[in-house]
C-alpha cells in the first residue's frame, strides 16, 4: 500500500518535470523567433545558441570562452572552415568563421585567387564575376563594452549554419561570409565580468545604479587599454595584426563594423556626414553605401526601430574598421547601436532592453547580407575599378614617389617596412644616390615608394600631410602621417623615376647579423643612442646591474683603424672596475646586439682625439629607474594604457601603476620616477596632492604628460605657466546660432593634430635625436610658457607649427613659440613636463624617445639658469 503513493508522487514529478521542459523549450525557441522571426526551419543536429548555453541569448552576458566553445562547436558543418588567426595580449583567441556552400568551400582557394586578382589591374579584367560569390568581413565587438555586437554574433552564425530554408541556401552559393565574433576578446571578457556581477536577479533599469556605471579601466580597451579601432593603420597589436594578414589574404567586399553609443541614441547606419568622408574615398563607395542603407531601413522599418543615417559620425580617419576598407576596394559600413550598457536602462526613447539592442544587431547583419548579395556583380566591378583608377592616379600624380631613410637606424626602417608591407604597400631599394635640394640619400640606407601601384590611394591617405578641410568638424583625429610619425628623413620625387632609380622590390630589412669581436686590451664598450632598441638595452644592462654611463657631450675616438664620433647620449660600459664581470657583460652585449641590433663598438683607450675623454665629469652614471605610474578614477585611460605599453613591451621593464584613489597608503619613496598623463585627477585628494609634492622636492622625477601640466599647476605641485585660449569666452562677445554650438565647440578643439618644433639636440630629453626639427602629435589645448631659464626648454613650437591636421588659427597662434618639453627644477627633484603625446597610439615612434630619455635621463637633468663653465 505505501508504495502506490510513492509511485504516484514520481508520476507527477516526472510529468512536472517533462512539463518544465517544453516549457523550456517553449521559451527558448519564442527567444529564437524574437531575434530570427517566425516560420524559420533548422537542422536539429545543430545545437541553437540556446539549447547549447541553457538560457537565452541576452539573459545574460556571454562571457568570451562561452562564445568561443559555442562557435566552435558548430563549426563541425560542411558550411564552415574554422581559423585562429591571432591571440590577444591575454591570450585569448581571435577567430574567424569562412561561411558559404559546401560547394563553394571545395572551390575556395580558387575563389579567393579570383578575388585577389581583381585587385590586380594587369589581370582584373580577365576575371569572369558573373557566378564569383561576394565576401562580406562581418566584425563584431571591437569595442568590449558594447556587448550587443558580440553577443549577436552567435545568432548569425547559427542562421546561417543551420537554417533549412532556400533563400539562406541561395545567399551561401553567393556570398563568403567571414565572421569574426570578436575584434577584442580581453575587453569583452572585462564588461561581461562586470556586468554578470553587477546585476541581480531583478534587473535594475535605473541609470545611475552600478551596472551602468562601469569604472576605469573599462571594457572598450584592450589589454593595455588601447582602442583597437584606431589601430587598423599603425597595427600595434596582435589583434590587428592577425586580422590585417587575414583581411588581405581576401580583400572583402564588404566589411561591417558593429557597435555600441550611449543609452538615449537610437540606431546609426552609414552613409555618415555627407562632407566628412575623406576625399579620397571614390563616389562609387558612397553610392554603393546609400544602397546598402535602403535595405537597413527597410528591415529595421518592420521592427519599428528608430534610426538615423547622416549625422554625428563620419569617415574621415582610415584607421578605423568602417573606413579602412574604403580605401581598399570595399564598402565599410558602420553601425552604431544604443547601448543599455547591462541588462536594461531607462532611457529618453523609453526602457531599453539588452535583448533589443542585439535584436537590431542582428538585424543589420542579415539586411547586410541581403544586399550585399543583391549588389554581388556591382561590388566586384567597384572593386576592379577602384583598382585600376587607383593605379592610375599613381601613374598621373605629380608625385612619382617617395624617398625615405632613417639613417642607421635600422630597427625603425625594418619597423617602417614592415608595416607598410602589412597594408600591401610595394617598396624597393633605392638604386643609385639620391640627391635633393637639402639632404642627399644614400642608396646603402635608402628606400623609395614608387606612386604607380595599385594601393596609391592608400599610401597617400597613409603619407599626406593636410592641411586644408571641406568640413571642420571630425569624430577622430585629423592627422597621422606616418612618415612625419616615424621621424623619417622623407622626400617628394617629382617628375618621371628613372628605371635605375628603382631599385629590386623588398619585402623585409634583412638587419646584419654578423657577431660582435672581442679583443684582450678592450677598455670600455659603447652603444650609440641613436637607435630604436638602445633604451631596450640599457634597461637589459641595468638589470643586471652593469655600471653605464652616458656621455652629455659629444667626442670622437678611435675605433679600430678609423676614429668615430659619437653623439651626446652615448652609452660607454667601462671595464675598469666590472673586469671580474667582462663576460658577463659580453655575454649580454651579445644579447643587445642580436634582439635589439644595438650599435655597440670596443675601444683600446679613454683618451680622445677630439672632445671630452671617457673618464670626464660630463659623462654621468645612468641610474635604474623604478617608474610608478598614476592611473585610475580621474586617469585618461588611454595614455595610461600607452605608457603601460611601451614600458613593458617595448622596453620590457616593469612599470607600477598606482591607483588614484590609494595614494594615501602608497609609499612613493620607493620609485625614482613617477608618470602623470592626461586627467582631472578628481579622486587625489590636497593632502595626496601634497605627498606627490614632497616627493618631488625630495629628489624625485616627475614626468607629466598632456594635460596633467594644468592639474600640477592648479594643485601648487609646480609653478609651471599656462598660455590660455581666448576662445572660452568668445560666446560673450558676439552671437552664433544655437544651432551652431556642437560645431562651435569641436571647432575650438585640438582632435589629434601634428605641430613643428624645434630641439635643442645637446640636452638630455634630446639624446638620440638626429633632426633639430621633430614632429609631434597634439590633442589637447593646454600650452606651456617656456622656462625662464634659457637652458631648460628642449623643444619648442616652431613659428609656424603646423604641418598636418586641423587646428583653428587662434590655437596655432597660441601654440607657436610655446615648450612641447619642459624641465623644472622643483626643490631636489626636476619637473620634465611633455603637453603632446609622444607615445600617440604606440606607433609614434619620432618621439617617444623624449619619453624614454625622461625616465633614463631624469636624473641627471637640471634646469640651469646660466651657461656651464669648463
Amino acid at each position: 500500500m505505501l508504495a502506490y503513493p510513492i509511485v504516484r508522487f514520481l508520476r507527477q514529478v516526472a510529468f512536472l518535470t517533462c512539463l518544465f521542459c517544453i516549457v523550456l523549450v517553449e521559451a527558448r525557441a519564442e527567444n529564437l523567433r524574437y531575434y530570427l522571426g517566425e516560420g524559420k526551419t533548422y537542422d536539429e543536429s545543430i545545437p541553437s545558441p540556446d539549447e547549447y548555453f541553457g538560457f537565452g541569448i541576452g539573459e545574460r552576458h556571454l562571457q568570451h570562452n562561452e562564445l568561443h566553445q559555442y562557435l566552435r562547436a558548430i563549426s563541425r558543418s560542411k558550411r564552415v572552415a574554422w581559423q585562429e588567426y591571432a591571440r590577444s595580449h591575454g591570450g585569448r583567441p581571435l577567430t574567424v568563421m569562412t561561411i558559404t556552400s559546401p560547394k563553394n568551400h571545395k572551390r575556395l582557394e580558387r575563389i579567393r585567387e579570383a578575388h585577389l586578382r581583381l585587385a590586380d589591374p594587369n589581370r582584373a579584367r580577365d576575371v569572369d564575376i558573373s557566378d564569383l560569390p561576394a565576401v562580406i568581413w562581418m566584425g563584431y565587438g571591437v569595442h568590449g563594452n558594447e556587448p550587443s555586437a558580440s553577443n549577436a554574433a552567435p545568432i548569425v552564425a547559427y542562421h546561417l549554419i543551420a537554417s533549412r530554408s532556400p533563400e539562406v541556401q541561395q545567399l551561401l552559393e553567393n556570398v563568403i561570409v567571414l565572421l569574426d565574433p570578436c575584434l577584442n576578446p580581453d575587453g569583452f571578457e572585462r564588461f561581461a565580468h562586470w556586468a554578470n556581477n553587477h546585476r541581480g536577479l531583478t534587473p535594475n533599469a535605473d541609470p545611475q545604479h552600478r551596472e551602468h556605471r562601469e569604472l576605469s579601466p573599462n571594457g572598450r580597451t584592450n589589454y593595455y587599454w588601447f582602442d583597437l579601432n584606431r589601430d587598423w593603420l599603425p597595427l600595434v597589436h596582435p589583434e590587428s595584426q592577425g586580422r590585417l594578414r587575414t583581411y588581405h589574404r581576401w580583400l572583402p567586399n564588404v566589411v561591417l563594423d558593429f557597435h555600441e553609443m550611449g543609452a538615449d541614441a537610437t540606431y546609426f547606419f552609414q552613409p555618415g556626414v555627407p562632407s566628412r568622408s575623406h576625399p579620397l574615398t571614390p563616389k562609387s563607395n558612397i553610392e554603393l553605401t546609400r544602397e546598402f542603407a535602403k535595405f537597413h531601413a527597410k528591415a529595421l522599418n518592420r521592427l519599428g526601430s528608430l534610426y538615423f543615417t547622416e549625422e554625428r559620425f563620419d569617415d574621415y580617419y582610415m584607421g578605423k574598421g568602417s573606413t579602412y576598407p574604403d580605401l581598399h576596394g570595399a564598402v565599410g559600413i558602420l553601425f552604431e547601436q544604443a547601448s543599455a550598457r547591462g541588462q536594461k536602462q531607462d532611457t529618453v526613447n523609453g526602457l531599453l532592453e539588452f535583448e533589443f539592442a542585439i535584436r537590431n544587431q542582428v538585424t543589420t547583419s542579415l539586411s547586410s547580407l541581403a544586399a550585399t548579395e543583391s549588389k554581388r556583380e556591382e561590388l566586384h566591378e567597384h572593386k576592379r575599378q577602384f583598382y585600376t583608377e587607383s593605379l592610375e592616379l599613381g601613374r598621373n600624380a605629380a608625385v612619382q614617389g617617395y624617398v625615405f631613410t632613417a639613417g642607421a637606424d635600422k630597427p625603425k626602417l625594418a619597423r617602417f617596412i614592415q608595416l607598410l608591407k602589412q597594408h600591401g604597400i610595394a617598396v624597393h631599394r633605392l638604386g643609385m644616390d639620391w640627391q635633393t635640394e637639402s639632404k642627399l640619400f644614400p642608396a646603402s640606407e635608402s628606400y623609395i615608394i614608387p606612386a604607380a601601384q595599385p594601393e596609391f590611394r592608400f599610401l597617400l591617405a597613409m603619407t599626406e600631410s593636410r592641411r586644408e578641410f571641406k568640413d571642420k568638424v571630425f569624430y577622430d583625429i585629423t592627422a597621422w602621417s606616418l612618415p612625419l610619425a616615424y621621424g623619417l628623413q622623407w622626400e617628394e620625387m617629382k617628375g618621371p623615376i628613372a628605371a635605375e632609380v628603382l631599385g629590386e622590390r623588398i619585402e623585409e630589412i634583412k638587419l646584419p647579423e654578423e657577431r660582435l669581436v672581442w679583443q684582450e686590451d678592450d677598455y670600455a664598450y659603447l652603444i650609440e643612442w641613436n637607435s630604436l632598441h638602445a633604451p631596450r638595452s640599457l634597461r637589459r644592462l641595468l638589470d643586471s646591474e652593469i655600471r653605464v654611463k652616458a656621455s652629455l657631450r659629444p667626442f670622437r675616438i678611435p675605433v679600430g683603424d678609423e676614429t668615430r664620433l659619437f653623439q651626446p647620449g652615448t652609452l660607454i660600459i667601462p671595464l675598469g672596475g666590472q673586469i671580474s664581470r667582462i663576460d658577463a657583460i659580453r655575454e649580454l652585449l651579445e644579447i643587445c646586439h642580436r634582439d635589439d641590433h644595438a650599435n655597440i663598438v670596443s675601444v683600446k683607450t679613454g683618451l680622445t682625439p677630439e672632445g671630452i675623454d671617457l673618464g670626464s665629469s660630463s659623462i654621468s652614471r645612468i641610474e635604474k629607474p623604478k617608474v610608478a605610474l598614476l592611473v585610475g578614477v580621474g586617469v585618461n585611460d588611454y595614455e595610461a594604457g600607452e605608457v603601460w605599453h611601451h614600458v613593458d613591451r617595448e622596453l620590457g621593464m616593469p612599470v607600477t601603476l598606482l591607483d588614484s584613489t590609494s595614494l594615501g597608503s602608497t609609499d612613493l619613496d620607493k620609485y625614482t620616477t613617477i608618470v602623470l598623463v592626461s586627467g582631472t585627477y578628481t579622486s587625489v585628494s590636497g593632502a595626496q596632492a601634497e605627498k606627490i609634492s614632497n616627493w618631488l622636492r625630495r629628489g624625485g622625477t616627475l614626468v607629466a604628460l598632456g594635460t596633467s601640466s594644468r592639474w600640477l599647476k592648479t594643485q601648487k605641485i609646480s609653478s609651471i605657466d599656462l598660455r590660455e585660449s581666448s576662445t572660452k569666452d568668445i560666446g560673450a562677445r558676439i552671437r552664433l546660432p544655437f544651432a551652431d554650438a556642437e560645431d562651435f565647440a569641436a571647432l575650438q578643439k585640438i582632435e589629434g593634430t601634428i605641430f613643428q618644433t624645434e630641439v635643442d639636440l645637446t640636452h638630455p630629453i634630446a639624446f638620440g635625436l638626429q633632426s633639430k626639427k621633430l614632429p609631434v602629435f597634439r590633442d589637447q589645448t593646454v600650452f606651456l610658457e617656456p622656462s625662464s631659464s634659457p637652458f631648460s626648454t628642449p623643444l619648442v613650437y616652431s613659428d609656424q607649427p603646423l604641418l598636418s591636421g586641423y587646428a583653428s588659427e587662434e590655437n596655432v597662434r597660441l601654440a607657436a613659440g610655446t615648450a612641447a618639453v619642459l624641465v623644472k627644477s622643483e626643490g631636489s627633484g626636476r619637473l620634465i613636463a611633455i603637453p603632446n603625446n609622444p607615445l600617440f597610439r604606440g606607433f609614434w615612434k619620432g618621439s617617444e624617445r623624449l619619453f624614454d630619455n625622461s625616465l633614463f635621463f631624469g636624473g641627471i637633468i637640471r634646469e640651469t639658469s646660466s651657461a656651464p663653465t669648463d
